[in-house]
Protein backbone atom coordinates (compact mmCIF):
# COMPACT_ATOMS: atom_id res chain seq x y z
CA UNK A 1 0.00 0.00 0.00
CA UNK A 2 1.27 3.49 -0.89
CA UNK A 3 1.53 5.89 2.04
CA UNK A 4 -1.33 8.41 1.76
CA UNK A 5 0.79 11.12 3.41
CA UNK A 6 2.72 11.42 0.15
CA UNK A 7 -0.27 13.16 -1.46
CA UNK A 8 0.37 16.21 0.72
CA UNK A 9 4.01 16.60 -0.25
CA UNK A 10 3.80 16.86 -4.01
CA UNK A 11 1.43 17.87 -6.77
CA UNK A 12 -1.19 15.30 -7.80
CA UNK A 13 0.50 14.79 -11.20
CA UNK A 14 3.86 14.10 -9.54
CA UNK A 15 2.20 11.81 -7.03
CA UNK A 16 0.40 9.82 -9.74
CA UNK A 17 3.62 9.54 -11.75
CA UNK A 18 5.54 8.27 -8.73
CA UNK A 19 2.87 5.64 -8.06
CA UNK A 20 3.09 4.38 -11.66
CA UNK A 21 6.86 4.09 -11.47
CA UNK A 22 6.74 2.13 -8.22
CA UNK A 23 3.66 0.07 -9.12
CA UNK A 24 3.56 -0.50 -12.88
CA UNK A 25 0.13 -2.15 -12.98
CA UNK A 26 -1.97 -1.45 -9.89
CA UNK A 27 -1.57 0.31 -6.54
CA UNK A 28 -3.72 0.73 -3.43
CA UNK A 29 -3.85 3.99 -1.47
CA UNK A 30 -5.97 4.68 1.59
CA UNK A 31 -6.90 8.29 2.36
CA UNK A 32 -9.07 8.55 5.44
CA UNK A 33 -11.88 6.05 5.04
CA UNK A 34 -11.56 5.92 1.26
CA UNK A 35 -9.73 3.18 -0.63
CA UNK A 36 -8.23 4.22 -3.96
CA UNK A 37 -6.91 1.80 -6.57
CA UNK A 38 -4.59 3.47 -9.06
CA UNK A 39 -4.64 1.74 -12.45
CA UNK A 40 -1.24 2.20 -14.07
CA UNK A 41 -1.23 -0.21 -17.01
CA UNK A 42 -3.44 -0.17 -20.14
CA UNK A 43 -4.52 -3.81 -19.63
CA UNK A 44 -5.78 -3.04 -16.13
CA UNK A 45 -7.46 0.18 -17.26
CA UNK A 46 -9.38 -1.62 -19.99
CA UNK A 47 -10.36 -4.39 -17.59
CA UNK A 48 -11.99 -1.92 -15.19
CA UNK A 49 -13.36 0.81 -17.48
CA UNK A 50 -14.30 -1.20 -20.58
CA UNK A 51 -14.82 -4.87 -19.68
CA UNK A 52 -16.38 -4.07 -16.29
CA UNK A 53 -17.57 -0.55 -16.99
CA UNK A 54 -21.16 -1.49 -16.11
CA UNK A 55 -20.01 -1.98 -12.51
CA UNK A 56 -18.74 1.59 -12.14
CA UNK A 57 -20.22 5.04 -11.57
CA UNK A 58 -18.67 8.50 -11.62
CA UNK A 59 -16.04 9.31 -9.02
CA UNK A 60 -16.07 11.78 -6.17
CA UNK A 61 -15.16 14.96 -8.09
CA UNK A 62 -17.90 14.68 -10.71
CA UNK A 63 -20.47 13.60 -8.16
CA UNK A 64 -19.76 16.78 -6.22
CA UNK A 65 -20.01 18.79 -9.45
CA UNK A 66 -23.75 18.08 -9.46
CA UNK A 67 -24.16 21.22 -7.36
CA UNK A 68 -23.51 23.10 -10.62
CA UNK A 69 -24.12 20.63 -13.45
CA UNK A 70 -27.14 18.86 -12.02
CA UNK A 71 -28.00 15.53 -13.69
CA UNK A 72 -26.45 16.28 -17.07
CA UNK A 73 -24.60 13.75 -19.21
CA UNK A 74 -21.33 14.33 -17.38
CA UNK A 75 -22.75 13.41 -13.96
CA UNK A 76 -25.87 11.27 -14.54
CA UNK A 77 -25.86 7.50 -14.09
CA UNK A 78 -27.78 4.39 -15.05
CA UNK A 79 -30.94 4.46 -17.12
CA UNK A 80 -31.27 8.23 -16.78
CA UNK A 81 -27.84 8.66 -18.37
CA UNK A 82 -28.63 6.20 -21.15
CA UNK A 83 -31.87 8.00 -21.96
CA UNK A 84 -30.20 11.41 -22.02
CA UNK A 85 -27.36 10.06 -24.14
CA UNK A 86 -29.86 8.82 -26.73
CA UNK A 87 -31.50 12.23 -26.84
CA UNK A 88 -28.27 14.24 -27.07
CA UNK A 89 -26.22 11.96 -29.36
CA UNK A 90 -27.80 13.13 -32.66
CA UNK A 91 -26.47 16.63 -32.02
CA UNK A 92 -22.94 15.32 -32.55
CA UNK A 93 -23.36 13.18 -35.65
CA UNK A 94 -20.98 13.88 -38.52
CA UNK A 95 -23.46 15.95 -40.54
CA UNK A 96 -24.07 18.17 -37.52
CA UNK A 97 -20.35 18.66 -36.97
CA UNK A 98 -20.04 19.69 -40.61
CA UNK A 99 -22.71 22.34 -40.05
CA UNK A 100 -20.93 23.62 -36.93
CA UNK A 101 -17.57 24.01 -38.68
CA UNK A 102 -18.44 27.30 -40.39
CA UNK A 103 -19.51 28.74 -37.02
CA UNK A 104 -16.21 27.66 -35.46
CA UNK A 105 -14.17 29.45 -38.12
CA UNK A 106 -16.39 32.52 -38.34
CA UNK A 107 -16.34 33.03 -34.57
CA UNK A 108 -12.53 32.79 -34.58
CA UNK A 109 -12.19 35.37 -37.35
CA UNK A 110 -14.64 37.75 -35.68
CA UNK A 111 -13.03 37.44 -32.25
CA UNK A 112 -9.54 38.19 -33.55
CA UNK A 113 -10.78 41.03 -35.76
CA UNK A 114 -12.52 42.69 -32.81
CA UNK A 115 -10.08 42.02 -30.00
CA UNK A 116 -6.60 41.15 -31.32
CA UNK A 117 -4.02 43.71 -32.45
CA UNK A 118 -0.38 43.27 -33.23
CA UNK A 119 1.77 43.55 -30.10
CA UNK A 120 -1.11 43.33 -27.63
CA UNK A 121 -0.36 41.55 -24.35
CA UNK A 122 -3.01 39.02 -23.31
CA UNK A 123 -3.59 35.97 -21.19
CA UNK A 124 -4.03 33.41 -23.94
CA UNK A 125 -6.03 31.03 -21.73
CA UNK A 126 -8.60 33.74 -21.07
CA UNK A 127 -8.73 34.71 -24.75
CA UNK A 128 -9.25 31.15 -25.92
CA UNK A 129 -11.86 30.49 -23.22
CA UNK A 130 -13.87 33.48 -24.45
CA UNK A 131 -13.50 32.27 -28.03
CA UNK A 132 -14.55 28.68 -27.36
CA UNK A 133 -17.52 29.89 -25.28
CA UNK A 134 -18.58 32.01 -28.25
CA UNK A 135 -18.25 28.97 -30.53
CA UNK A 136 -20.36 26.80 -28.23
CA UNK A 137 -23.00 29.52 -27.98
CA UNK A 138 -23.19 30.02 -31.71
CA UNK A 139 -22.84 26.41 -32.88
CA UNK A 140 -24.89 24.57 -30.25
CA UNK A 141 -27.34 27.20 -29.03
CA UNK A 142 -27.61 29.68 -31.90
CA UNK A 143 -26.86 32.50 -29.46
CA UNK A 144 -24.19 35.14 -28.89
CA UNK A 145 -22.57 34.36 -25.54
CA UNK A 146 -19.53 36.61 -25.96
CA UNK A 147 -21.05 39.08 -23.50
CA UNK A 148 -21.50 36.34 -20.92
CA UNK A 149 -17.86 35.26 -20.82
CA UNK A 150 -17.21 37.03 -17.52
CA UNK A 151 -20.19 35.37 -15.81
CA UNK A 152 -19.29 31.94 -17.15
CA UNK A 153 -15.59 32.40 -16.43
CA UNK A 154 -16.24 33.43 -12.83
CA UNK A 155 -18.50 30.43 -12.22
CA UNK A 156 -16.03 28.05 -13.83
CA UNK A 157 -13.22 29.54 -11.75
CA UNK A 158 -15.19 28.92 -8.57
CA UNK A 159 -15.84 25.32 -9.60
CA UNK A 160 -12.18 24.70 -10.43
CA UNK A 161 -10.92 26.39 -7.28
CA UNK A 162 -13.15 24.25 -5.07
CA UNK A 163 -12.53 20.98 -6.86
CA UNK A 164 -9.68 19.73 -4.67
CA UNK A 165 -11.69 20.38 -1.54
CA UNK A 166 -14.68 18.49 -2.94
CA UNK A 167 -12.55 15.46 -3.78
CA UNK A 168 -11.28 15.05 -0.22
CA UNK A 169 -13.25 13.07 2.35
CA UNK A 170 -15.46 15.51 4.25
CA UNK A 171 -15.69 17.90 1.32
CA UNK A 172 -19.46 17.48 1.12
CA UNK A 173 -19.77 18.69 4.72
CA UNK A 174 -17.71 21.79 3.93
CA UNK A 175 -20.07 22.55 1.05
CA UNK A 176 -22.91 22.91 3.56
CA UNK A 177 -21.19 25.31 5.94
CA UNK A 178 -21.88 29.08 5.75
CA UNK A 179 -18.41 29.86 4.38
CA UNK A 180 -17.63 32.86 2.13
CA UNK A 181 -16.44 30.51 -0.62
CA UNK A 182 -19.80 28.73 -0.60
CA UNK A 183 -21.60 32.05 -0.89
CA UNK A 184 -19.46 32.90 -3.92
CA UNK A 185 -20.23 29.52 -5.49
CA UNK A 186 -23.97 29.99 -4.95
CA UNK A 187 -23.79 33.45 -6.50
CA UNK A 188 -21.89 32.09 -9.51
CA UNK A 189 -24.42 29.29 -9.99
CA UNK A 190 -27.25 31.81 -9.86
CA UNK A 191 -25.54 33.90 -12.54
CA UNK A 192 -25.06 30.87 -14.75
CA UNK A 193 -28.63 29.72 -14.21
CA UNK A 194 -29.81 33.12 -15.41
CA UNK A 195 -27.76 32.76 -18.62
CA UNK A 196 -29.09 29.25 -19.26
CA UNK A 197 -32.68 30.21 -18.52
CA UNK A 198 -32.39 33.14 -20.91
CA UNK A 199 -31.26 30.75 -23.65
CA UNK A 200 -34.17 28.40 -22.98
CA UNK A 201 -36.74 31.21 -22.87
CA UNK A 202 -35.44 32.68 -26.14
CA UNK A 203 -35.70 29.31 -27.86
CA UNK A 204 -39.19 28.61 -26.58
CA UNK A 205 -40.30 31.98 -27.94
CA UNK A 206 -38.55 31.56 -31.32
CA UNK A 207 -39.56 27.97 -31.98
CA UNK A 208 -37.31 25.42 -33.67
CA UNK A 209 -34.18 27.19 -34.94
CA UNK A 210 -32.37 23.99 -35.91
CA UNK A 211 -29.67 24.12 -33.22
CA UNK A 212 -28.89 21.76 -30.35
CA UNK A 213 -31.05 23.56 -27.79
CA UNK A 214 -34.02 23.35 -30.15
CA UNK A 215 -33.26 19.66 -30.53
CA UNK A 216 -33.20 19.18 -26.76
CA UNK A 217 -36.51 20.97 -26.33
CA UNK A 218 -38.12 18.90 -29.09
CA UNK A 219 -36.44 15.54 -28.32
CA UNK A 220 -38.63 12.55 -27.58
CA UNK A 221 -37.42 9.23 -26.22
CA UNK A 222 -37.87 6.48 -28.81
CA UNK A 223 -39.13 4.04 -26.18
CA UNK A 224 -41.82 6.04 -24.37
CA UNK A 225 -42.19 9.22 -26.42
CA UNK A 226 -41.52 11.54 -23.50
CA UNK A 227 -39.33 14.62 -23.72
CA UNK A 228 -37.02 16.30 -21.26
CA UNK A 229 -38.32 18.21 -18.27
CA UNK A 230 -37.29 21.85 -17.89
CA UNK A 231 -34.79 20.77 -15.25
CA UNK A 232 -33.27 18.15 -17.55
CA UNK A 233 -32.91 20.69 -20.35
CA UNK A 234 -31.23 23.08 -17.91
CA UNK A 235 -28.76 20.43 -16.76
CA UNK A 236 -27.82 19.40 -20.31
CA UNK A 237 -27.39 23.01 -21.44
CA UNK A 238 -25.26 23.75 -18.37
CA UNK A 239 -23.08 20.70 -19.04
CA UNK A 240 -22.61 21.50 -22.74
CA UNK A 241 -21.96 25.15 -21.93
CA UNK A 242 -19.20 24.51 -19.41
CA UNK A 243 -17.64 21.21 -20.50
CA UNK A 244 -18.09 22.11 -24.16
CA UNK A 245 -15.78 25.10 -24.08
CA UNK A 246 -13.36 24.54 -21.20
CA UNK A 247 -11.50 21.42 -22.38
CA UNK A 248 -10.95 22.74 -25.91
CA UNK A 249 -9.76 26.11 -24.62
CA UNK A 250 -7.28 24.39 -22.31
CA UNK A 251 -6.10 22.03 -25.06
CA UNK A 252 -5.53 24.92 -27.48
CA UNK A 253 -3.72 26.93 -24.80
CA UNK A 254 -1.21 24.13 -24.26
CA UNK A 255 -0.92 23.72 -28.04
CA UNK A 256 0.22 27.30 -28.52
CA UNK A 257 2.60 27.11 -25.57
CA UNK A 258 4.20 23.99 -27.07
CA UNK A 259 4.43 25.66 -30.48
CA UNK A 260 6.20 28.61 -28.87
CA UNK A 261 8.65 26.15 -27.37
CA UNK A 262 9.15 24.37 -30.71
CA UNK A 263 9.49 26.89 -33.59
CA UNK A 264 10.27 24.18 -36.17
CA UNK A 265 6.98 22.46 -35.43
CA UNK A 266 5.20 25.83 -35.62
CA UNK A 267 6.73 26.48 -39.03
CA UNK A 268 5.67 23.05 -40.30
CA UNK A 269 2.11 23.72 -39.15
CA UNK A 270 1.98 27.09 -40.92
CA UNK A 271 3.39 25.53 -44.08
CA UNK A 272 0.66 22.88 -44.16
CA UNK A 273 -2.10 25.44 -43.58
CA UNK A 274 -0.75 27.78 -46.27
CA UNK A 275 -0.42 24.95 -48.81
CA UNK A 276 -3.88 23.58 -48.08
CA UNK A 277 -6.16 26.59 -47.64
CA UNK A 278 -4.02 29.58 -48.62
CA UNK A 279 -5.71 32.77 -47.43
CA UNK A 280 -9.32 31.57 -47.43
CA UNK A 281 -11.04 30.38 -44.25
CA UNK A 282 -10.62 26.64 -43.62
CA UNK A 283 -13.68 24.40 -43.89
CA UNK A 284 -14.81 21.04 -42.57
CA UNK A 285 -13.74 19.38 -45.82
CA UNK A 286 -10.21 20.71 -45.32
CA UNK A 287 -9.75 18.71 -42.11
CA UNK A 288 -8.80 15.54 -44.00
CA UNK A 289 -6.14 17.59 -45.82
CA UNK A 290 -4.73 19.09 -42.61
CA UNK A 291 -3.32 15.96 -40.94
CA UNK A 292 -0.38 17.72 -39.28
CA UNK A 293 -2.72 20.36 -37.84
CA UNK A 294 -4.87 17.68 -36.24
CA UNK A 295 -1.71 15.83 -35.16
CA UNK A 296 -0.40 18.99 -33.49
CA UNK A 297 -3.59 19.27 -31.44
CA UNK A 298 -3.41 15.54 -30.61
CA UNK A 299 0.18 15.82 -29.42
CA UNK A 300 -0.78 18.68 -27.11
CA UNK A 301 -3.64 16.55 -25.72
CA UNK A 302 -1.13 13.76 -25.13
CA UNK A 303 1.36 15.85 -23.21
CA UNK A 304 -1.13 18.11 -21.43
CA UNK A 305 -4.51 16.34 -21.40
CA UNK A 306 -7.22 18.79 -20.23
CA UNK A 307 -9.03 15.84 -18.63
CA UNK A 308 -5.98 14.54 -16.79
CA UNK A 309 -7.52 11.92 -14.52
CA UNK A 310 -10.44 9.50 -14.70
CA UNK A 311 -12.11 8.20 -11.55
CA UNK A 312 -14.88 5.64 -11.09
CA UNK A 313 -16.52 4.26 -7.95
CA UNK A 314 -17.05 0.49 -8.07
CA UNK A 315 -20.56 -0.83 -7.52
CA UNK A 316 -19.45 -4.47 -7.22
CA UNK A 317 -16.36 -6.40 -6.17
CA UNK A 318 -14.00 -6.80 -9.14
CA UNK A 319 -11.20 -9.33 -9.46
CA UNK A 320 -8.48 -7.51 -11.42
CA UNK A 321 -4.86 -8.54 -11.98
CA UNK A 322 -4.89 -10.86 -8.97
CA UNK A 323 -6.43 -8.23 -6.67
CA UNK A 324 -9.97 -7.91 -5.37
CA UNK A 325 -11.15 -4.34 -5.73
CA UNK A 326 -14.08 -4.06 -3.32
CA UNK A 327 -17.40 -2.41 -4.08
CA UNK A 328 -17.41 1.19 -2.89
CA UNK A 329 -13.73 1.78 -3.57
CA UNK A 330 -12.48 4.28 -6.16
CA UNK A 331 -10.58 3.22 -9.28
CA UNK A 332 -8.41 5.99 -10.72
CA UNK A 333 -6.39 6.22 -13.92
CA UNK A 334 -4.47 9.28 -15.09
CA UNK A 335 -4.17 10.40 -18.70
CA UNK A 336 -1.22 12.52 -17.57
CA UNK A 337 0.63 9.38 -16.50
CA UNK A 338 -0.37 6.98 -19.28
CA UNK A 339 0.14 9.53 -22.08
CA UNK A 340 3.74 10.05 -20.92
CA UNK A 341 4.67 6.51 -19.93
CA UNK A 342 7.95 5.46 -21.61
CA UNK A 343 6.74 1.87 -21.73
CA UNK A 344 4.20 2.82 -24.38
CA UNK A 345 5.56 5.93 -26.13
CA UNK A 346 8.80 6.65 -27.95
CA UNK A 347 10.48 9.81 -26.58
CA UNK A 348 7.43 10.36 -24.36
CA UNK A 349 8.27 13.90 -23.21
CA UNK A 350 9.12 15.23 -26.68
CA UNK A 351 6.61 17.32 -28.65
CA UNK A 352 6.47 15.39 -31.92
CA UNK A 353 3.19 15.86 -33.82
CA UNK A 354 4.46 13.67 -36.68
CA UNK A 355 4.13 10.59 -34.44
CA UNK A 356 0.38 10.74 -35.26
CA UNK A 357 0.89 10.46 -39.04
CA UNK A 358 0.64 7.11 -40.77
CA UNK A 359 2.77 5.85 -43.65
CA UNK A 360 0.63 7.78 -46.16
CA UNK A 361 0.90 10.99 -44.15
CA UNK A 362 -2.66 10.90 -42.82
CA UNK A 363 -3.68 11.49 -39.22
CA UNK A 364 -4.26 8.25 -37.33
CA UNK A 365 -4.80 7.91 -33.58
CA UNK A 366 -3.17 4.46 -33.75
CA UNK A 367 -0.06 5.66 -35.62
CA UNK A 368 2.21 5.98 -32.56
CA UNK A 369 1.73 2.27 -31.85
CA UNK A 370 0.54 2.69 -28.27
CA UNK A 371 -1.66 -0.07 -26.79
CA UNK A 372 -5.36 0.52 -26.23
CA UNK A 373 -5.78 2.11 -22.83
CA UNK A 374 -2.59 4.20 -23.03
CA UNK A 375 -4.39 7.01 -24.91
CA UNK A 376 -7.78 8.27 -23.70
CA UNK A 377 -7.99 12.09 -23.83
CA UNK A 378 -11.82 11.96 -23.99
CA UNK A 379 -12.38 9.10 -21.60
CA UNK A 380 -12.80 5.38 -22.12
CA UNK A 381 -15.58 2.84 -22.41
CA UNK A 382 -19.26 3.63 -22.78
CA UNK A 383 -18.85 6.97 -20.97
CA UNK A 384 -16.49 8.43 -23.58
CA UNK A 385 -17.24 12.13 -24.15
CA UNK A 386 -20.29 12.64 -26.37
CA UNK A 387 -18.70 15.79 -27.82
CA UNK A 388 -15.38 14.21 -28.84
CA UNK A 389 -15.93 14.75 -32.58
CA UNK A 390 -16.95 18.36 -31.91
CA UNK A 391 -13.74 18.95 -29.94
CA UNK A 392 -11.49 17.41 -32.62
CA UNK A 393 -13.05 19.57 -35.36
CA UNK A 394 -12.96 22.71 -33.23
CA UNK A 395 -9.36 22.22 -32.12
CA UNK A 396 -8.05 21.71 -35.66
CA UNK A 397 -10.14 24.44 -37.29
CA UNK A 398 -9.36 27.10 -34.68
CA UNK A 399 -5.69 26.16 -34.82
CA UNK A 400 -5.62 26.40 -38.63
CA UNK A 401 -7.55 29.69 -38.67
CA UNK A 402 -5.24 31.33 -36.14
CA UNK A 403 -2.09 29.94 -37.76
CA UNK A 404 -2.99 31.71 -41.00
CA UNK A 405 -2.95 35.15 -39.44
CA UNK A 406 -1.32 35.08 -36.01
CA UNK A 407 1.72 33.88 -34.10
CA UNK A 408 0.69 34.02 -30.42
CA UNK A 409 4.11 34.41 -28.83
CA UNK A 410 4.42 32.87 -25.39
CA UNK A 411 7.83 33.56 -23.88
CA UNK A 412 9.71 30.25 -24.43
CA UNK A 413 11.34 30.74 -21.01
CA UNK A 414 7.99 31.09 -19.26
CA UNK A 415 7.44 28.19 -16.86
CA UNK A 416 3.88 27.15 -17.65
CA UNK A 417 3.16 24.92 -14.68
CA UNK A 418 0.06 22.73 -14.95
CA UNK A 419 -2.61 23.13 -12.28
CA UNK A 420 -4.31 19.75 -11.79
CA UNK A 421 -7.90 20.62 -10.97
CA UNK A 422 -11.05 19.49 -12.79
CA UNK A 423 -9.05 20.33 -15.91
CA UNK A 424 -5.31 20.78 -16.39
CA UNK A 425 -5.02 24.54 -16.90
CA UNK A 426 -1.74 26.47 -16.87
CA UNK A 427 -1.49 27.59 -13.25
CA UNK A 428 -0.92 31.30 -13.86
CA UNK A 429 -2.36 31.50 -17.36
CA UNK A 430 -0.23 32.12 -20.44
CA UNK A 431 1.06 35.70 -20.76
CA UNK A 432 1.28 36.12 -24.52
CA UNK A 433 2.22 38.75 -27.07
CA UNK A 434 -0.01 38.67 -30.16
CA UNK A 435 1.98 38.82 -33.38
CA UNK A 436 0.10 39.42 -36.62
CA UNK A 437 1.29 37.55 -39.69
CA UNK A 438 1.36 38.98 -43.18
CA UNK A 439 -1.63 38.03 -45.31
CA UNK A 440 -1.05 34.93 -47.41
Amino acid sequence: MVQALATRRRSPTDFFTAIARAHPRLAHVRIGAEHYYFLTHPDVIREVYVTNGRFTVKGRALQRSKVLLGEGLLTAEGEHWRRQRRLVQPAFHRDRIRSYADDMVAATLEHTAQHWTDGRQVDLVSELSTLTLTIVGRALFGSDLSGDSRTVGAALGQMLAGSRRRVLPGGQLLDRLPLPVNARIESSIAGLDAVVQRLIDEHRAAGDTGDVLSMLLAARDEDDGTGMSDRQVRDEVMTLLLAGHETTAVGLSWTFWLLSQNPQQAAALRTEVAATVGGRPPTFDDLARLPLTTATFAEALRLYPPAWTLGRRLTADLRVDGWTLPAGSLAVASQWVLHRDPRFWTRPLAFEPARWLDAEGGFDEAAPGQPRGAWFPFGLGQRVCVGESFAWAEGALVLATLAQRWDPEVDPDYDALPEPSVTLRPRAGLPTTLRARSAI
